[in-house]
């Protein structure tokens, strides 16, 4: 019986990605922060999408924030963060580089108009740096994972790097902290993908669930407040510990 749901649920999330790829066709010729806005306005459409075929159920504590853009941080446990995320806010993202090479969804990936990041040169980087900082600024969520890499979502919050807090630093640009934590039944194999777990073979097991459940628990923005990049990358990190340790 899981197999046929898996069966249908590839076939019905590679419909529903080809659909909303063609309704944003005529927007890829729309240059500009308009033009980003409402790509990113389809991708939110496309992650409400995919929540659905897989069944995965969110919900939300706190206030959604109504600021003018700002930096959105989450700690990271699974690819599914970004059809968590993506679902409640129009987010732009900033994946690495690599993702570029995956057959199709490096393809999709692209049509979202992310934020790229490479590690080839100090240049690039501060373009990217850049890229987010002008986002922020012309009222588009950014969404970063600060921690680097996965984890299994019961060891607490890895160590954030400072180096993405640079960007609203000097702007003074709100931080908007995310909690985000996934349901495990028992018996039932994890949604986060951490380690040295294969990728698709996991990505088959979540298709096997019947539901997913994920928890956001928006905390209160934070300012730089004259903070330097590495003290704030710190306050945002204990911020989020203390609410994970509370839940």
């Amino acid at each position: 019986m899981r197999y046929i749901i898996r069966i249908f649920k590839i076939v019905s999330l590679l419909i529903w990605s080809l659909f909303v790829a063609m309704l944003t066709i005529p927007y890829q010729f729309m240059r500009g922060w308009d033009g980003t806005k409402k790509i990113l306005s389809f991708n939110q459409l496309w992650c409400k999408g995919i929540a659905r075929i897989i069944n995965l159920r969110i919900t939300i504590s706190g206030d959604i924030p109504d600021t003018r853009g700002g930096l959105v941080v989450s700690n990271h446990m699974s690819y599914l963060d970004i059809i968590t995320h993506g679902s409640v806010m129009p987010l732009r993202y900033s994946p690495k580089s690599d993702i570029l090479g995956w057959p199709v969804l490096g393809w999709y990936v692209g049509l979202s108009r992310p934020v790229w990041i490479s590690r080839e040169s100090k240049q690039s980087s501060k373009r990217t740096m850049d890229e987010i900082t002008q986002s922020i600024k012309h009222g588009i969520y950014m969404i970063i994972y600060p921690e680097g890499t996965t984890n299994d979502g019961k060891s607490g919050i890895l160590p954030f790097k400072s180096t993405p807090f640079e960007t609203v630093v000097k702007g003074d640009e709100p931080i908007l902290p995310v909690l985000t934590r996934y349901k495990q039944p028992p018996g039932e194999p994890t949604v986060c993908w951490y380690g040295d777990m294969t990728l698709l073979p996991h990505v088959w097991q979540v298709l096997g669930l019947r539901v997913i459940e994920a928890e956001l628990h928006f905390l209160p923005s934070i300012f730089p407040e004259g903070r330097s990049r590495k003290d704030l990358a710190a306050f945002a990190h204990q911020v989020m510990e203390n609410k994970y340790k509370k839940n």
